[in-house]
């Protein structure tokens, strides 16, 4: 008798998150208003299995792709944009990892798929900007491990981590600093937390500040081999600007539909019918709709690129390209939302209303490393032929 099994169904993670969307936007202002981390959401985005999405089928996940990941995180953040952009550090980090691969990856696989895992990544440090691949943090070696010391900023996802993957420098054979990544378990002792997220948008995402303070990490937490942090960033790029890019195409696209709904329904005493009839509102959501749709190509052009043939060619000139596409996509996320905010008029910049929250929340986007004059740069020196990190990078 031969029996035949079936592998499990496999999720639609976008239709996923339209459900949870729904319920987050529900809780989205409180959450906003007290700079509050969700929880509630995180334990949802769990118990689904999105926190899966983007863990190997082998290793009991999802396995979705760049194009599946970017939908379900642009739908997600309809609802709530701070919890969309949080568990982007985890989603596109798993995928990310994946990269340079080794023991400590598929523990991590098997401990998000088994045990519902959540991990949390910490590159920006005081001084360093986007430049992650030069870390401050210092990696000394020790019997069976390491001890990390140092400061990390903008640890977005900190209070819902179950997993940090933290890099640090160590001192390699010639006496130069040499990055190396550590994937570890939320550490009792160690890791402190000097600030707690507190800004103007983006409220509800946990960014705190930590201090690392001899942490022990053992030797065999290591991610990929000493070295390999900057190839991991720019082997992986894709994944993380086409994701957060998601996200801020995401905001944009909720304060579009919430601007059409309400001006179908809005009426002035000088008018006989709504405001929707009004020429200059029908400009603006034009407009708003053609920065979307400029956007959304933009983005999922790169989603849809031959991101291994590109690495192998030129992996620099991918990093910056998908660099160059994630500031564009933001840079029109937030236009839309602006345009928005004139529709809707002085209402939107009520407390209350959902129009004011997107505005504060989009404006992470163009704030998020590399940051546009940088990627300029990059892009024009590229495309020049001049030596990329060339210095001194301006002469007078």
């Amino acid at each position: 008798m031969t029996v035949t099994t079936q592998a499990p169904a496999r999720t639609d993670y976008v239709a996923l998150a339209a459900e949870l969307a729904g319920r987050f936007a529900e809780r989205a202002a409180r959450h906003d208003a007290e700079a509050s981390f969700p929880h509630e959401n995180f334990a949802e985005l769990v118990a689904s299995g999105y926190t899966a999405m983007t863990v190997p089928r082998e290793y009991g996940g999802g396995g979705a792709g760049l194009e599946e990941l970017c939908r379900a995180q642009e739908t997600l953040a309809t609802g709530c944009a701070s919890t969309s952009f949080a568990v982007n550090m985890h989603v596109h980090g798993i995928a990310m990892i994946a990269g340079i691969g080794g023991p400590a990856a598929e523990r991590a696989y098997r401990a998000i798929a088994q045990d519902g895992a959540v991990i949390a990544g910490g590159f920006s440090e005081p001084g360093v900007g986007g430049n992650w691949w030069h870390p401050t943090t210092k990696a000394e070696p020790v019997e069976g491990g390491y001890l990390l010391n140092g400061r990390k900023g903008f640890f977005t996802g900190f209070p819902a981590a179950d997993l940090l993957f933290l890099s640090a420098a160590r001192t390699d054979d010639r006496g130069l600093p040499e990055p190396v990544g550590f994937l570890v378990p939320k550490p009792e002792r160690g890791v402190t937390v000097t600030a707690e997220w507190d800004a103007a948008g983006m409220r509800a995402t946990g960014s705190h500040s930590l201090l690392l303070d001899d942490l022990f990490v053992p030797e065999d937490r290591m991610v990929g081999r000493p070295g390999a942090l900057p190839l991991m960033f720019m082997q992986g790029v894709h994944w993380a600007w086409c994701s957060f890019a998601s996200v801020f195409l995401g905001i944009a696209r909720g304060a579009l539909e919430q601007v059409v709904r309400e001006q179908r329904g809005r009426t002035l005493h000088v008018l006989d019918r709504t405001v929707a009839h009004l020429p200059g509102v029908q400009f603006r959501v034009a407009e708003m709709r053609t920065r979307l749709a400029a956007a959304e190509a933009h983005l999922y052009q790169a989603v849809r690129a031959d991101h291994d043939t590109a690495i192998a060619a030129d992996p620099l000139g991918h990093y910056i390209e998908m660099s160059v596409m994630k500031n564009s996509v933001a840079r029109l996320a937030h236009e839309v939302v602006v345009l928005a905010m004139q529709v809707q008029g002085g209402s939107a910049l009520l407390s209350g209303h959902p129009l004011q929250r997107a505005y504060r929340d989009v404006v992470a986007g163009l704030l998020v490393p590399p940051n546009s004059d940088v990627t300029a740069e990059w892009a024009g020196k590229h495309a020049l032929g001049v030596p990329v990190f060339a210095e001194p990078r301006w002469e007078g």
